[in-house]
C-alpha cells in the first residue's frame, strides 16, 4: 500500500466514526476528493494530492458564497499566520478559502489536519465579519 492509499483508508475509518456526511467524489483525478455541506451552510472540499517526484499534500477548501467579497476577507487572510499555506480565490459567484499541508508536515491524522484547517478558516471568516 503507497503512502495516499494509506492516508486514504485513515481518512475513511475517521469519517465513517465521526464524519459520516462526507462524500467522495469519485472523478477526481489527482488523487482523492471529498465534499460536504451536511455542518455548515457552505461546501466543504478535502483533497489528497500528489504528483510523480512531489510529496502528498492534504488540502483543506470552504467556499463561500458571492457575498463575502463586500468584506474585508482577502486582507484578513493576507495577514494571518497560519501553520498551513493559506490560499484565497475569487470566482465569479464564489470565493474559495483552502489551506494546504505537506504530508512530510503534518503532525496529526488527517481528520484532525480537516477540523484544525476548518477552525481557522471559520476564525477568519469571522474576522472579516467583525471588521
Amino acid at each position: 500500500m503507497n503512502l495516499i492509499h494509506y492516508y486514504r483508508q485513515q481518512f475513511l475509518e475517521l469519517i465513517s466514526q465521526f464524519e459520516p456526511n462526507w462524500e467522495e467524489d469519485h472523478t477526481y483525478r489527482f488523487g482523492f476528493r471529498w465534499n460536504s455541506y451536511a455542518k455548515s451552510s457552505f461546501k466543504e472540499i478535502f483533497q489528497m494530492t500528489q504528483f510523480p517526484s512531489e510529496p502528498l499534500y492534504l488540502v483543506y477548501a470552504v467556499e463561500l458564497p458571492d457575498k463575502y467579497k463586500k468584506t474585508n476577507i482577502s486582507e484578513v487572510v493576507k495577514n494571518v499566520s497560519s501553520s498551513y499555506e493559506l490560499s484565497l480565490y475569487l470566482f465569479s459567484d464564489k470565493i474559495q478559502l483552502t489551506s494546504c499541508v505537506s504530508i512530510e508536515s503534518l503532525q496529526q491524522t488527517t481528520l484532525g489536519y480537516v477540523n484544525q484547517a476548518r477552525g481557522e478558516i471559520i476564525d477568519l471568516v469571522f474576522s472579516s465579519i467583525q471588521m
